[in-house]
């Protein structure tokens, strides 16, 4: 069974997977939106069997750990980030990365790409031409994303809309994202992190990302992809990331780890050991 532990990041409670031994190399999981790090579940075993330690935590708000007192921002969770690395004392790591994950896990690392070994972006681009999808567009809406944050708490249907994405995810896993929504007062967050997601601030990023992010990178989608279309991994791979590797795995759609865990964890496990060998060559 999957346990969480507990650690506090800035007098807030943050609930978090660890698997493996504390001295091995590390890599650090962030999930993305609506999930926890529970979407790690499978993934976290698969990288502790290959003698690393994964590290996966529940962003603040999200799962069992506590929200920010302060908004919830692309920004707010970056820093998260720094803080929680910081009090785990892990000094450098591999960063995994899915959906809202990779936009807050990618930018950081382009500001600390010395902590950074390597890079994987699961169903994400980092673009600033993205355009955000029919949901995303909504909930960035004055009132239109409170009555849509209206309908997705409605228990009945977060779990429809899961079962309906992710056939075979578990009943755990649906409460675990439910946690989300299932707080009045946690509300707030998903408005506030959607509506401080303007792409223009990648700006800065364009025609230079691989200048930033010189680490190995593997980018991986999934073919049916409805909400970040798959082709963007391509296009990021071709127009930025020239040196990653881009991977596509047929008949899943946006939540890779869940759908298609033996696929998306040996293309995870042979990133590693190819970037390990890269470094170690290096």
């Amino acid at each position: 069974m999957i346990e969480k532990k507990r650690i506090t990041v800035r007098g807030k409670d943050t609930y978090y997977l660890d698997y493996g031994n504390s001295d091995a190399t590390a890599v650090i999981l962030l999930h993305g939106f609506p999930e926890s790090a529970l979407l790690w579940g499978e993934t976290v075993l698969a990288i502790q069997n290959a003698g690393y330690r994964a590290v996966a935590p529940d962003f603040p708000g999200f799962g069992q750990s506590e929200p920010f007192n302060e908004p919830s921002t692309w920004e707010r969770y970056m820093d998260f980030l720094t803080d929680f690395v910081n009090e785990l004392s892990i000094e450098q790591f591999h960063l995994v990365t899915h959906d809202w994950g990779a936009l807050i896990g990618t930018r950081w690392a382009c500001s600390h790409s010395e902590k950074v070994q390597s890079l994987i972006i699961s169903d994400a681009t980092f673009s600033p031409d993205f355009v955000w999808h029919k949901d995303a567009l909504i909930i960035r809406t004055p009132g239109g994303g409170e009555q849509w944050l209206a309908y997705l708490t409605n228990k009945p249907v977060f779990e429809g809309f899961m079962k309906k994405s992710v056939p075979n995810v578990s009943s755990a896993i649906v409460e675990d994202f439910y946690e989300l929504f299932s707080d009045a007062n946690k509300s707030k967050i998903t408005l506030e992190l959607y509506r401080s997601g303007d792409m223009n601030k990648l700006e800065i990023y364009r025609g230079r990302l691989a200048e930033y992010l010189t680490m190995p990178v593997t980018i991986i989608f999934g073919e049916n992809d409805s909400y970040i279309h798959p082709e963007l991994g391509q296009k990021l791979k071709n127009e930025e990331l020239y040196h990653a590797s881009c991977h596509m795995i047929p008949e899943v759609g946006h939540f890779t780890p869940l759908e298609a865990p033996i696929e998306f964890n040996s293309l995870l496990i042979q990133h590693l050991k190819q970037s390990t060998e890269t470094k170690e060559l290096n």
